[in-house]
């Protein structure tokens, strides 16, 4: 899909996660550079956060699917769980999933989030599980296909299975040293023609954010930057598109 045009997908992951998140995002958002979002929807602030998103109807929203984190939408016995019915995490996980438990529960939070947001744009995974997970990366294009959905990748063989997605990711705009001002026009000057997604992490910090990630005082760092008037300036001069997953079949 590439051409002479830089069209960038500004994505925020996390969603959901929790309300300083979901609303540092909407900020970025409105007020900056994020273009597109996925939610997490096994979360207790989900469905509300999924409701204030519907107020921005320029904002591309997708799934950010959740293997690792919290207790599953489908079924709290699977081979994807632990005796408290909470899901499996690392190699104990990677090593358990079964491609059918995969499969139920991606279906389970793309059928809810539908029911709670409407129709989406494409699919990504929490900590890329499912690059990580033997089948998972098989059931996330299986099911991407089947509902006319993009999703995220990483490397150019998953390209080969005919699925719509970026021609490139960007994901070193993450950490306390690389989220800068600097570092993200660093970013947006030197990406190729084509569609490239660069991915983010923005936040306002509430009492649960430093609880629940280790990730926390950084993702208000990413706000600030995305949402600078640098690099506001920096897209026009670049004459860069900024568009998000939908846009890369209907030229939003």
């Amino acid at each position: 899909m590439t051409n002479n045009h830089k069209k960038v997908i500004i994505n925020a992951d996390d969603l959901g996660l929790l309300p300083g998140v979901t609303y540092g995002i909407l900020y970025a958002h409105q007020f900056g550079l994020v273009s597109s979002t996925t939610a997490m929807v096994n979360t207790s602030f989900a469905k509300s956060s999924l409701e204030e998103a519907k107020k921005y109807p320029k904002l591309g929203v997708g799934l950010h699917w959740v293997l690792d984190a919290g207790q599953p939408i489908f079924s709290p016995k699977s081979s994807l769980t632990d005796h408290k019915g909470f899901f499996k995490k690392g190699k104990e996980l990677m090593q358990s999933a079964h491609k059918q438990d995969l499969k139920n529960e991606l279906e389970a939070q793309l059928e809810l989030i539908d029911t709670w947001y409407g129709s989406i744009t494409h699919i990504d995974s929490h900590h890329h599980m499912h690059l990580h997970i033997p089948s998972a990366l098989e059931v996330i294009i299986e099911v991407a296909e089947e509902n006319g959905l993009a999703i995220r990748t990483f490397s150019e063989s998953d390209r080969k299975k005919q699925i719509t997605t970026t021609d490139f990711l960007n994901y070193t705009f993450y950490g306390e040293e690389n989220v800068t001002v600097e570092n993200l026009m660093t970013i947006l000057s030197t990406i190729k023609p084509g569609t490239t997604e660069v991915m983010c992490h923005p936040a306002f910090m509430d009492s649960w954010l430093s609880e629940t990630s280790s990730y926390h005082s950084t993702r208000m760092k990413e706000l600030a930057v995305l949402t600078s008037y640098e690099i506001k300036g920096l897209m026009e001069e670049q004459s860069i598109s900024l568009i998000h997953y939908g846009g890369l079949a209907d030229g939003y």
